[in-house]
């Protein structure tokens, strides 16, 4: 149990905390109906209070958050754009959320099975849990409510 690790892995999910965000404004950017156009939007705005929670946790922890999100991610963007343009704009918006949300919840399973987290990391972790397993289970109505 070290803040070390503690604030390693917080960046890391830091990170994808913020690419999840900007993958759910640009989801609502190229979505078709005003539903999922909403539903995106307050997932980017869950996403953000989440990052302000890790940030806060990180600082408390003596470290410096990470101010941007992955490489990859970017590029992720740039294909849901390019995915938009070829195929129907609600279908590729959920389609690039679900792979992203997926990444998140295997990034905070992973954290959460390091034994050197600090335990008020663990805490805020496992809080937020359950409100990604909620979103996964409305992204797979979402998909099925486009098909």
């Amino acid at each position: 149990m070290t803040n070390t690790a503690s604030i390693d892995s917080l960046n890391d999910i830091l990170e994808t905390l913020t690419d999840s965000k900007q993958g759910y404004e640009k989801a609502a950017e190229i979505a078709d109906r005003d539903t999922f156009k909403d539903f995106f939007s307050r997932r980017a705005t869950s996403r953000s209070a989440m990052s302000a929670a890790v940030r806060s946790e990180i600082i408390e922890l003596g470290g410096t958050p990470e101010n941007e999100g992955t490489i990859l991610a970017s590029a992720h963007r740039v294909f849901m754009g390019l995915s938009a343009a070829l195929q129907d704009n609600d279908e590729a918006a959920i389609e690039a959320v679900e792979t992203g949300e997926e990444h998140l919840r295997n990034k905070f399973e992973k954290a959460l099975d390091n034994d050197d987290l600090t335990p008020s990391a663990k805490t805020l972790l496992r809080n937020y849990q359950g409100e990604l397993r909620a979103d996964g289970r409305l992204i797979d109505y979402l998909e099925e409510a486009a098909s």
